[in-house]
């Protein structure tokens, strides 16, 4: 995944609970939520870009997953 914009994004609309925003609104408050180095960014890019973060380590637990479950049918 690209964190410094080299790929284009789209717009997608998300619901998530109230307490999950003021947990996210927490994190950035305390700073918990990275920022690039020497860089500044508005509240909503900062959901984005941790929204983001999660789908990619998704993608990539599940491409690792795959890869022990093909071993394992090799094991067979």
């Amino acid at each position: 995944m690209d964190m410094m914009g080299r790929v284009g994004l789209i717009e997608l609309p998300i619901l998530i609970a109230p307490d999950q925003k003021i947990w996210l609104d927490r994190m950035i408050k305390e700073n918990k939520i990275a920022i690039p180095p020497g860089g500044t960014l508005e509240k909503g890019s900062l959901y984005s870009m941790f929204i983001r973060m999660l789908l990619h380590n998704a993608m990539e637990e599940q491409k690792r997953q795959e890869v022990l479950d093909m071993e394992d049918e090799d094991d067979e």
